[in-house]
């Protein structure tokens, strides 16, 4: 049900992005890419911090209420802080709009805090299945809302208003579920030992975040709102693709590795199977969109978007990069490693922002390129630290990759294949059939060709998602 369930809500992102581009000029994306970004920077560091704290704390019990406390004053300072900007927007004159849009969208750290909270008590429980139905219920509603704005004129409001109705029924169905937030309390010694944890991981989130939103920043200061718009698009499809199987493979990862931590577990076995799975996936997906991209794009979003196929193209790739950071920054900080993690992130963002300055006097497919060293610089950095902790070399890293990167060029090949041959039977018939030949290739290929190699992995990560008590016997 949970693949089922983030299958479903990121389709629903990803179509009511293209339908934003139908309604939508390139220039007023912009002005909503724009005004996003500190709401989207206040509810993902509520995803952060304080909620890994919980997912991976023995004792909770005796300091969730002092963590309560600290993500509340966290939420309100974020809300607070978009007020603020927004009226500075409006006293230089930057755009009404742009002020407005800015305004509306502080209530959301606020959502963000209780559904974070909850969301991490409920998987700190073990209990997926009602979080994906009330996921997928949440997407589904503010989806709904979402079109009918759009449809009736209402324009980029319906963005926002999409996230709104979308975390507030998911906040209510979880509340529903696990029942009333804790009693706000106070200990200095719990607080400390709070923020000791939190503080590296909110960094490296904000950091991460400056890797995702860095390029729309430097857009805007240098070029157009078009520019801002084009660039965007390309990278929200390209993360919209991604998440397709990233969101629902990031609470996997942080399941398993967070309960192994807890049960003094860890190992090489499981964080190298998680990785070979991710990019296996990953290569598959994010390289058929690559290969794909220019009849997607004219089905989907018309002639004025055109110009953003090679950004997407490129940014298939680089994000298939980075979709390992989501398994190696996982077992580093259910190790304790967080201070690491945040400076490897400071690293990564020094050279992403030098990369950006370097070339957004060449355009958005310079800047696009530009995306590429400082990922690949994290990721292996990170890698290398992991191998060291796990008693395992890159060596064996790459050797343990290699089936799993062979099973997803192996589809990547029919899909090439395959768009080559139907190449004038028209856009819609190339995409619906090579998608449909190339998913085919590559699930009778890893289970029916590499039958043996991918139960094996499957077995290793299941085992990890289970109590050890459950998987193991006991030692006599």
């Amino acid at each position: 049900m949970g693949v089922v369930a983030r299958l479903c809500a990121q389709m629903m992102l990803l179509v009511l992005l293209l339908l934003a581009g139908r309604f939508l000029t390139v220039e007023l994306f912009g002005i909503f890419v724009l005004s996003s970004i500190l709401m989207n920077f206040g509810v993902i560091q509520m995803y952060s911090g304080i909620y890994h704290f919980v997912l991976r704390e023995p004792a909770f019990e005796q300091t969730k209420g002092t963590a309560f406390t600290l993500q509340m004053m966290f939420s309100l300072a974020f809300a607070a802080f978009i007020l603020a900007c927004s009226l500075g927007v409006y006293l230089l004159g930057w755009g009404d709009l742009l002020a407005q849009l800015m305004a509306f969208t502080a209530g959301m750290p606020i959502l963000a805090l209780i559904a974070s909270w909850q969301e991490a008590v409920l998987l700190r429980k073990g209990d997926v299945k009602f979080y994906y139905g009330a996921l997928i219920c949440s997407e589904i509603a503010g989806f709904t809302v979402s079109v009918l704005m759009l449809v009736n004129g209402l324009g980029v409001w319906a963005l926002i208003v999409n996230r709104y109705v979308a975390s507030g029924l998911m906040a209510a169905a979880l509340c529903w579920k696990c029942g009333l937030l804790p009693k706000p309390e106070w200990s200095r010694d719990d607080a400390r030992k709070i923020v000791s944890f939190a503080t590296p991981l909110y960094g490296n989130s904000a950091l991460a975040y400056f890797t995702s939103s860095g390029a729309d920043i430097v857009l805007g200061g240098f070029l157009t709102a078009r520019a801002v718009g084009l660039f965007r698009m390309g990278s929200r499809t390209a993360g919209a693709a991604f998440d397709l199987f990233a969101q629902t493979f990031r609470i996997l990862t942080w399941q398993a590795v967070g309960r192994m931590a807890r049960e003094k577990r860890l190992s090489a076995e499981l964080w190298t199977s998680l990785l070979v799975i991710n990019l296996s996936i990953m290569l598959f997906v994010l390289g058929s969109l690559s290969l794909l991209s220019h009849e997607l794009i004219a089905v989907m979003l018309g002639g004025e978007w055109m110009a953003m196929v090679p950004v997407l193209q490129i940014l298939c790739w680089a994000k298939i990069i980075t979709s390992a950071d989501q398994i190696v920054s996982a077992q580093l900080a259910a190790a304790g490693h967080t201070a690491f993690l945040f400076r490897s992130r400071v690293l990564e963002a020094i050279i992403l922002l030098v990369a950006l300055l370097c070339t957004v006097h060449f355009g958005i497919i310079a800047v696009a390129f530009g995306m590429f060293p400082s990922a690949l610089v994290y990721v292996l950095r990170l890698t290398h630290k992991l191998t060291r902790l796990t008693d395992t070399t890159m060596l064996a890293v790459g050797r343990a990759v290699l089936p799993g990167l062979a099973l997803g060029a192996a589809g990547l090949l029919v899909v090439f294949g395959a768009s080559m041959l139907l190449e004038a039977q028209g856009p819609i018939v190339t995409i619906a059939v090579t998608a449909i030949v190339g998913v085919v290739t590559y699930v009778v290929t890893a289970f029916v060709a590499m039958r043996t190699w991918t139960l094996g992995l499957l077995h290793t990560v299941s085992t990890a998602i289970l109590p050890a008590s459950e998987n193991e016997p006991a030692s006599s």
